[in-house]
């Protein structure tokens, strides 16, 4: 074998060499799960429960993911747990963040809009109930912004305030700087939680999610 070939081989080996080495440098650096700035609320935040808590609870969201759908009920199942109200509800800040999905969910960010133009009426949180209870209407429909009307007036909006709203880009901005935010704090898919600057695994249950609340506030206080 001549000289060249060596060379050329020798060469050949070293480049895959770097190549596995930078992909094994990737596969293996440790995951950030805690992230400072979710661990205070901005001004535009969407919050319920103990709205003044220092514990907060950030949900990343797409109102028409039907995995969102299903934490929503989730969640919703447990708040005639009294052991949750009192131990975890009645403790946390839980702040509702935009994370649309826009090639999987092309309904997704209107309804984001639907939901802060309510928001900008004080029922913010009335639209976002809505929408997840009634995801598979909406969802499928070709036209989904006449029946965010319709449930505009169900919750007895100013319809003409919230159409307005609804298409401004005063919303579309909102909406864009929570999905920025998402992105800052390496969110791929939603649901994403966070409690305390601190991203959640999700649960599998209603009981394990009151436990990973219940252990987050009890870190935090230790």
């Amino acid at each position: 074998m001549d000289y060249k070939k060596i060379l050329m081989i020798g060469g050949g080996i070293a480049i895959i060499f770097v190549l596995l080495l930078g992909a094994f440098y990737l596969t293996s650096k440790p995951q950030q799960t805690s992230f400072p700035q979710l661990t205070k609320l901005n001004s535009d935040d969407q919050v319920r429960w103990a709205t003044e808590s220092a514990n907060i609870l950030i949900e990343y969201s797409d109102f028409q993911c039907p995995a969102c759908g299903t934490y929503f009920g989730l969640i919703e199942s447990l708040n005639t747990d009294e052991d949750f109200v009192t131990n975890a509800k009645n403790k946390i800040a839980f702040v509702y963040r935009h994370f649309p999905l826009d090639n999987a969910h092309p309904n997704a960010r209107v309804a984001a809009y639907a939901a802060e133009a309510a928001g900008y009426q004080g029922k913010f949180w009335q639209m976002h109930d809505l929408l997840f209870t009634r995801q598979e209407e909406w969802s499928e429909s070709d036209k989904p912004e006449e029946l965010f009307k319709e449930y505009a007036k169900e919750i007895e909006l100013d319809l003409e305030l919230f159409e307005t709203d609804r298409t401004s880009s005063k919303t579309a901005d909102r909406v864009q700087n929570n999905y920025r935010s998402g992105l800052d704090v390496k969110v791929q898919g939603t649901p994403t939680f966070f409690l305390n600057g601190v991203k959640l695994q999700n649960p599998n249950s209603a009981e394990n999610f009151q436990e990973l609340l219940s252990d987050g506030i009890q870190s935090k206080d230790n």
